[in-house]
């Protein structure tokens, strides 16, 4: 259903009113020391190796505060934090990139990527890896309609070249299984090797290959920000300063 002009201020005044009334309570809840409510969406490379620790931290520092975390595709969680479904999302994001109209984004560490392979691999001789070395090779890649798989899809045909994929993964632990299988070398945020060493698995940096992300927390620019979301986003960002966010 299409809206007139004026049905359309009518309902983003609406809408401006109804965040007011959420703050309000949010503000009012906090005073009192009464309980609050989390819900943080993320992906499953923040859920799996950025978020546990935090997640876990807060829930002792404030156990009044009842907590949900819950997974979602990555380029789905700025419309969740948008529409109220969650009040806070971890992704990994562009700097550049474009997010819904009242969303804004705090950026964190840089998401370096490993080429993961078998340490009897022909690239695990090199110190350093092109995109011509990786070419030569089985791929063991993400689907490319997802944000890490389109971004690695996009560095091969900039350069020109079509790489030998032999599987489309949703996840990293799909891929390095299939490594490990010696099927071919994977493409990898480097966190998933720093936390889950391998005494078999050998990994070569190469983040400059690839399109840059970083760590992104995204939050509705008019959200009144509790004091354990502060805290949730301190732990994740330590640099982040609360003033520096627009009022």
């Amino acid at each position: 259903m299409a809206f007139s002009p004026v049905g359309r201020s009518i309902m983003a005044a609406a809408k401006t009113l109804l965040n007011q009334a959420e703050n309000i309570e949010l503000i009012a809840k906090e005073a009192e020391g009464r309980r609050g409510r989390l819900v943080v969406a993320t992906s499953h490379l923040h859920a799996r190796y950025t978020l546990l620790q935090p997640f876990k931290a807060l829930q002792k520092r404030h156990p009044n505060v009842q907590m949900l975390m819950f997974q979602a595709d990555p380029g789905d969680i700025p419309h969740l934090v948008r529409e109220h479904e969650a009040d806070i999302g971890l992704n990994s994001s562009d700097e550049e990139a474009d997010l819904p109209k009242g969303i804004v984004s705090v950026h964190g560490n840089l998401i370096r990527r490993s080429a993961v392979m078998l340490r009897t691999h022909p690239l695990a001789k090199k110190k350093t890896l092109t995109i011509r070395d990786l070419i030569a090779h089985p791929l063991i890649g993400y689907n490319p309609r997802s944000t890490t798989g389109s971004a690695i899809a996009r560095a091969f045909e900039q350069s020109g070249v079509v790489p030998n994929v032999i599987v489309q993964a949703n996840d990293s632990d799909v891929i390095k299984a299939y490594v490990a299988e010696g099927l071919g070398y994977g493409i990898v945020p480097t966190a998933i090797l720093d936390q889950e060493p391998s005494t078999h698995l050998h990994s070569v940096d190469v983040t400059a290959l690839f399109p840059r992300a970083r760590t992104s927390i995204v939050i509705r620019e008019d959200m009144h920000l509790s004091g354990y979301v502060r805290e949730l986003i301190q732990m994740i960002v330590p640099t982040w300063k609360p003033a520096a966010r627009k009022a």
